[in-house]
């Protein structure tokens, strides 16, 4: 039987959420290093019928504003 597990939730400071005019979720997570040259920021698109929409649907719902 599989584990159960918390997803790792990412911090609100380091996530902008928005949603465009097509409907699609665009998600930007800052990068956060202590190095000299950090990684760029990673962005993540979802539409409607991805596995993951409905999730970034509810921290756009309750995100704070920018």
């Amino acid at each position: 039987m599989p584990a159960k597990y918390e997803p790792v939730r990412i911090p609100d400071h380091l996530v902008s959420i928005e949603k465009r005019a097509d409907g699609a979720i665009i998600v930007r997570v800052r990068s956060e290093s202590v190095h000299e040259m950090p990684l760029p920021d990673a962005v993540f698109a979802f539409r409607c019928g991805d596995p993951q929409y409905e999730y970034w649907m509810s921290r756009l719902a309750i995100a704070p504003p920018a």
